[in-house]
């Protein structure tokens, strides 16, 4: 569960990107370091860690606070080049809150993502906690020379056939910026879960929809203009959260909800901006009202 620091009111919450050497970690945290406006990042690090090279920064992805007036920070951490020690792995995964796996599609290197996931098994089996109990997104480079007729096929090769998953150039941006907003709403929508978090003072409120089991969750707005700065000039990039391949299924048969503006879109009146929200769950179609009260300093 994130870190809560209730004296400064922020929430701390761990994204680890995980993956065999080259899979193309180092490439996506740049992109996204590169992406987020420099106000709400932290400086990008590297440090040495049990002998092999640790990378890390951390932003806000919001510019006011949310849940009850508290701020939320994410940190995302990775090991970059050949891991020589595995307990850096091990040290890197310590109370992670969400993970995603790097993958190379490649022919040739699915043996090595099949090794380095049972790898990530292990290590989060250390700390008694299983790949299906924090949330984790498969971000899978290069697909088109893989072979497969598709990203569920693949999946299933590497024997998380469960796991949501996002197409991604990591060279070029493509797919990067939709990883992190899988992962970040699944992350956002546990925190959400803590009734103390969400009935504090009053404040700028955070987008909600609906889980798999009906209940209210937040989710990570699919609006730029409070996470990201210009798009850096990367040949091949894309435009930040764009439609992602997901797999329908989950462990339990059910269709993951899906979340689109209704109607003619938000609308603002006596300092309260309304957002008309459509949401899918199950084939069935359900429209929710988001207002969102905004309080001038």
């Amino acid at each position: 569960m994130a870190l809560v620091n209730h004296a400064k009111r922020e929430i701390n919450a761990k994204i680890v990107y995980y993956g065999h050497e080259g899979a193309g970690k180092r490439v996506s945290l740049q992109y996204l370091y590169d992406r987020i406006k420099p106000a709400l990042r932290g400086a990008f690090k590297t440090v040495p860690a049990s002998g092999d090279s640790l990378i890390f920064f951390d932003f806000s992805p919001f510019e006011h606070p949310v849940f009850g007036g508290y701020r939320i920070r994410f940190h995302m951490y990775s090991l970059t080049g050949k891991v020589t020690n595995p307990a850096a792995w091990k040290m890197t995964l310590k109370g992670a809150d969400g993970v995603v796996i790097v993958a190379d599609a490649s022919p040739d290197l699915v043996p090595a993502t099949r090794e380095s996931i049972s790898q990530l098994r292990g290590f989060l089996s250390a700390y008694g906690v299983g790949l299906h109990d924090i949330p984790c997104v498969l971000q899978l480079n290069r697909v088109g020379n893989s072979g497969h007729s598709s990203e569920a096929d693949l999946a299933m090769e590497l024997d998380v056939p469960d796991m949501r998953t996002c197409l991604s150039e990591a060279g070029g941006g493509r797919g990067v910026l939709d990883a992190l907003s899988l992962i970040s709403r699944d992350i956002m929508a546990r925190i959400g879960q803590d009734d103390t978090l969400r009935s504090g003072e009053r404040g700028m409120t955070v987008e909600v929809g609906l889980d798999p089991d009906g209940k209210l969750s937040p989710l990570l707005p699919e609006s730029e203009e409070l996470v990201l700065g210009e798009e850096p000039n990367r040949p091949g990039a894309e435009k930040p959260f764009s439609s992602v391949s997901k797999q329908k299924k989950g462990a339990q048969g059910c269709d993951r909800p899906q979340v689109e503006l209704a109607g003619e879109g938000a609308s603002c009146s006596d300092g309260t901006v309304r957002i008309p929200l459509e949401i899918m769950v199950a084939g069935e179609s359900r429209r929710l009202v988001v207002s969102v009260s905004i309080e001038q300093q």
